[in-house]
């Protein structure tokens, strides 16, 4: 059967629709039929120039959830050690770490410092799918993760890489405990998987983010954030205020940065307590430096954790976690805007200008 892929051939440029014959799974492989496919902040970014991809022309995409079509030799289980079956429901995770590097010895295969990624493959040669932005994918069966019974694929497709990095970062930064004061910066996916993250470890969460989508603005409030503010009208001071009232002066326990502004850096500083920790998962691409104070740092003995991949078992946390809160579920579906796949490109503009939500691609 035919299945249509959308090929990257460099920044700015239209993706080129091609089919290619759907393959069967090689040995040590599966192969996923599209149930949906996420547009990260990181393919806008790749579109956009921001991140050096290979010359060739390749399927980006990493984000892909979707169903067992075949199972190749010696293939029993995921990469969690799950039987798999033919029509099973997955996660395709892209990162492949080197496992020889020192981090990699050292058990830190998420801060691999030479990972590869699946789909970096000429997308002219066979089997083809080796990226997202496609009907098919296939994928290394110790790179999925299979969902569980009572969770909604599209519920899990809302930040199935986002979330595991917040996962990630938050566990290298020494987790969040019951009755913090957590500041998330953004609220897009990430930003909102961040604040039901909080929320879950009974949290309270100031979110300073965005108002220009009413829908994304419900949906934030339907995970209960204890205040938002609209960084577009909002002053500096009035956060600073909020967060002194939430923590009797002190400032902020975590902030955590998802929106990849730049200028959220220094502003998050500000934010923290003495001893504070500022988890940055959200700046993923180069958007300029910015001016800090460096002192600050010092004399607030901040504690500053980037993180920009994840485990394998940071994804089974993610879908554990929408497991245990069937209520988060719904909402999270609810942030899905469905592209076809010949719709690559209309995905990308919507949600570099924050028309969809969570853009992802669909059969």
């Amino acid at each position: 059967m035919l299945k249509t892929a959308a090929i990257f051939d460099g920044p700015d440029k239209p993706f080129i629709l091609k089919k290619y014959e759907e393959p069967a799974a090689a040995s040590g492989q599966v192969v996923l039929d599209l149930i949906a496919s996420g547009v990260c902040g990181t393919d806008v970014h790749i579109c956009g120039g921001f991140l050096a991809m290979p010359d060739f022309p390749l399927i980006i995409g990493h984000e892909f959830i979707g169903s067992v079509a075949s199972i190749g030799d010696g293939v029993h289980c995921d990469a969690l050690g799950r039987a798999l079956s033919v029509g099973d429901k997955c996660i395709a995770c892209v990162a492949i770490p080197c496992g020889k590097c020192y981090n990699c010895r050292r058990g830190e295969t998420a801060s691999c410092m030479a990972f590869q990624v699946t789909y970096a493959h000429n997308a002219a040669e066979e089997p083809h799918f080796h990226g997202g932005f496609a009907e098919c994918l296939c994928s290394l069966a110790a790179n999925v993760v299979k969902l569980p019974d009572g969770v909604d694929p599209f519920a899990a497709a809302a930040v199935p890489c986002g979330g595991p990095t917040v996962i990630r970062a938050c566990e290298y930064g020494g987790g969040l405990n019951a009755g913090e004061v957590v500041v998330v910066q953004g609220n897009g996916p990430l930003g909102l998987f961040a604040l039901a993250w909080a929320k879950a470890h009974d949290c309270r969460v100031i979110v300073v983010g965005s108002a220009s989508n009413p829908e994304r603005v419900n949906l934030m409030n339907s995970l209960k954030p204890d205040a938002f503010f609209n960084y577009r009208d909002t002053d500096a001071a009035a956060v600073l205020k909020c967060v002194s009232r939430h923590t009797d002066g002190n400032g902020a326990d975590v902030v955590i940065e998802t929106s990849g502004a730049p200028d959220a850096f220094p502003f998050g500083i500000e934010l923290l307590r003495t001893r504070g920790r500022y988890f940055v998962p959200g700046q993923y691409s180069n958007r300029g430096n910015v001016s800090i104070a460096p002192q600050m740092i010092t004399f607030k003995a901040l504690r500053i954790t980037g993180s920009g991949q994840y485990t394998l078992c940071d994804v089974d946390t993610y879908i554990e976690f929408l497991k245990r809160h069937a209520e988060i579920q719904p909402i999270f579906a609810a942030m899905l805007g469905k592209y076809p796949v010949s719709a690559a490109d209309n995905a990308i503009a919507d949600a570099k200008a924050g028309k969809a939500i969570k853009a992802v691609l669909v059969k």
